[in-house]
């Protein structure tokens, strides 16, 4: 790979983003959206509970961001690219697909920090929660678990665009919502069903997000299960790599890039 042809990727797509409204707009939109809804939530149901729940939430909220933003760009930027039918010129150059691939990815990075950042002053501001109050290398180690997830399923997504075009384009915002709710990020593992149970202890999210909610309650952080997230994500790495190189090189064989043109 080379580090100029990632940068100017990485400059298209910064450029693409700032000079359009919605993608800057859903940057601050659906996380202050998520803030306000479940910060009320929490802030009432704290009154009757014994837990901290109002930090357990929006802990929540603000590490969950680096899941969405990192599945959601990776797949969107993809397809946007088939929806200006520019793919096929970026392909006709010297660019590899994993330069094309780490472009996005870095800016799905740092577009997770610029809501996580947002959200932490919003945060502050209306619930008086700190986040950085949390253990910073238990955070560092959160945001790059639940990252390198996020770009996981971008690729997984981008993989089956490249086999079956836009046809699955609305997979590109709903997956990430399908691993949501037996990744544990607002509830115990304990409240998850019995034969949700194996399910959500197979994800590498659950494991943040019950170490977040023991952090939170003063129990110490069982460090071997995030290992253990990242030991899987490992593997789900090299096993999406691979599938994007092959659906990469069968959409050239089958023309599925001159048909994006």
């Amino acid at each position: 790979m080379k580090l100029h042809r990632i940068n100017a990727l990485l400059l298209k797509y910064y450029y693409i983003s700032i000079n359009r409204v919605d993608r800057i707009f859903d940057i601050f939109y659906w996380p202050i959206i998520d803030l306000f809804v479940w910060g009320f939530t929490s802030a009432f149901i704290e009154n009757i509970s014994e837990y901290n729940v109002l930090s357990m939430l929006l802990g929540g909220i603000m590490l969950w961001m680096f899941v969405w933003r990192g599945s959601q760009d990776i797949a969107v930027y993809v397809l946007e690219d088939f929806w200006s039918r520019s793919l096929y010129h970026v392909f006709s150059s010297p660019l590899t697909i994993h330069e094309h691939m780490s472009s996005i990815m870095l800016l799905a990075l740092l577009r997770g920090i610029a809501s996580f950042v947002f959200l932490a002053l919003a945060a502050f501001l209306l619930y008086q929660f700190n986040i950085l109050s949390i253990s910073p290398l238990f955070l560092a180690i959160s945001v790059f678990i639940l990252t390198l997830l996020g770009w996981i399923m971008g690729l997984f997504v981008t993989s089956l665009v490249f086999i079956f075009g836009k046809r699955i384009q609305v997979l590109a915002w709903s997956v990430v919502w399908i691993v949501q709710p037996f990744s544990c990020v607002f509830y115990p593992l304990s409240a998850v069903p019995a034969w949700a149970q194996p399910i959500a202890k197979a994800l590498p999210t659950t494991h943040v997000f019950e170490n977040l909610r023991a952090l939170l309650n003063g129990s110490a952080v069982q460090y071997g299960q995030l290992l253990y997230a990242f030991g899987v994500e490992l593997v789900l790495l090299f096993v999406v790599m691979y599938l994007l190189k092959w659906s990469f090189l069968r959409a050239k064989k089958t023309g599925l890039l001159a048909r994006a043109y």
